[in-house]
């Protein structure tokens, strides 16, 4: 079965549909019997693990290639942070996650194939606790861990060329700013087969929430978060027709569904809740990219700074702070942040902001400085590093930024962002074949295959056949353009390189 379903066009048409039946068909509302679809070997027979892998990869190149991807490291890493605590409590063997940030107002989450899971600006905004964001996450985990992607394959599979070619009209309509014509294109196609679509989709809600409520548990999270902030969004929608919910739209959540969930929730023992202190500024900084302006942040800040609680004030005068920093008023930025240093003077997201500081007024030594102090409280903190090295850079410092960013590789999982600077680092330093390896690598994390093996080919030219780097860079070329090659055939693309 899985041999036929592997046809060039057509086998493209059901990965895309897949996909569409898992994010758009949510939206068809209604109330319908749950019937948990059991977690047997089908799924894995219309769409193995490694499949999925590979799908998500072109996933997310998409995913790249569209949306507006938030790159600032301190957010990057907190996602990531929190992403990777969950998968650690919730017992998960041989599948990877990635975890990213979209900048993006409407409330919205989703998970891919291959376990990357997407989280929109607006609704880390919209939650009130860490515990809250976490349990949306927890959920997100769920869908991918109960395979509901290969299920939506196997879907998928049955339906009609005709069909699923709307379909693919219709997702094509609703990415290139016709949301409304692409919903009815999809609205339209689906009409013959919506109530067997809805079971399936009503009934991966349920599933991924009651995986989800035991991921928080497991993490240490108060499961009865999940259910508040369920009921949060839909007491909302009731007072602002406006509000850019899509999260409503893509897991419809009824009064059956948060009772169901508050139930379950209950279960679990009671857990003392807090905001976060972590959680609280990110989201501060989170309200400033989203914003993309400063001078609303600024005007924000200031007016929820003459209200604000003594449990608010730190976060909102540190958003405050980034603000100022944007508008390019530093003095004001660090008479801010200095009574927070002085409160809690290990908090590396208040030395980062004094740094920009120093560094936005000239005083690059100082902000240097800076990252090494805090560099060796928290070693390969990724935060500091990447602005450690950026501002090395900015030093002229081509040795010391690529050493600081060996030694992060040789202990933490390597980044493309840390790849980009290590190719600048050997740009500035004069090793162009160095530079060349360093962007390959950045390209093949990014999911560029193809523009990591011309980097090496460029890199291959200038070093001499009995140079050890010559054998190293061909094998190289060799593994990654065998790779390409057997995903071109999966794809149904041509494998030529060119």
């Amino acid at each position: 079965m899985r041999q036929s379903l592997k046809s060039g066009f057509a086998q493209r048409l059901i990965a895309s549909a897949a996909l569409l039946c898992f994010f758009c068909v949510h939206a068809t509302g209604g109330a319908a019997a749950v019937n948990l679809p059991n977690i047997g070997e089908t799924a894995e027979a219309y769409l193995s693990t490694e499949d999925e892998q590979n799908y998500g990869e072109a996933f997310m190149r998409s995913i790249r290639r569209s949306l507006d991807l938030v790159s600032d490291p301190e957010v990057q890493n907190y996602i990531e942070s929190l992403g990777n605590r969950l998968v650690a409590n919730a017992a998960i063997r041989d599948r990877r996650f990635s975890f990213f940030v979209i900048k993006d107002p409407e409330i919205n989450a989703f998970a891919g194939p291959g376990g990357y899971v997407g989280v929109n600006t607006g609704l880390i905004l919209t939650t009130h606790t860490e515990a809250e964001l976490a349990s949306v996450m927890a959920h997100e985990i769920g869908h991918v861990t109960q395979r509901h992607i290969a299920r939506a394959f196997e879907a998928a599979s049955r339906m009609s060329v005709p069909l699923t070619a709307a379909l693919i009209a219709g997702l094509i309509l609703g990415t290139h700013g016709s949301g409304q014509a692409g919903e009815a294109a999809i609205a339209a196609t689906m009409a013959g087969s919506a109530q067997q679509q809805i079971n399936f989709t009503f009934s991966n809600e349920e599933e991924a929430d009651r995986v989800g409520l035991g991921i928080l548990a497991a993490s240490g999270y108060e499961t009865r978060a999940m259910p508040r902030f369920f009921e949060h969004l839909q007491q909302a929608t009731l007072f602002d027709d406006n509000l850019q919910l899509e999260f409503l739209r893509t897991h419809p959540v009824t009064a059956a569904r948060i009772s169901d969930t508050r139930n379950r929730a209950e279960q679990y023992p009671q857990m003392k809740e807090a905001i976060g202190e972590n959680y609280a500024l990110i989201r501060q900084k989170v309200r400033l990219i989203q914003d993309a302006d400063p001078r609303k942040s600024l005007e924000f800040f200031e007016a929820s700074l003459r209200d604000a609680g003594d449990q608010d004030r730190d976060a909102l005068r540190y958003g405050y702070a980034l603000s100022l920093n944007a508008m390019g008023r530093y003095a004001d930025a660090r008479a801010q942040l200095q009574p927070l240093i002085t409160r809690d003077p290990e908090r590396v997201p208040y030395q980062l902001a004094l740094a920009d500081a120093d560094i936005g007024e000239g005083r690059l030594k100082q902000a240097l400085a800076i990252y090494e102090k805090n560099l060796a409280i928290y070693p390969y903190n990724l935060p500091l590093t990447v602005q450690y090295a950026t501002a090395l850079l900015q030093d002229k410092q081509a040795e010391k930024t690529a050493t600081l960013l060996g030694d992060y590789t040789a202990a933490r999982p390597p980044r493309p962002e840390l790849y980009q600077l290590l190719g600048q680092a050997r740009d500035m330093s004069g090793d162009r074949v160095a530079a060349h390896q360093a962007y390959a690598e950045m390209y093949y994390m990014l999911g560029e295959t193809r523009s990591a093996i011309e980097q090496l080919k460029i890199a291959v030219k200038d070093v001499p056949d009995k140079d050890v780097r010559s054998a190293r860079i061909r094998e190289r070329i060799r593994t990654l353009e065998a790779e390409w090659k057997a995903k071109a055939k999966f794809n149904g693309e041509s494998a030529r390189l060119g």
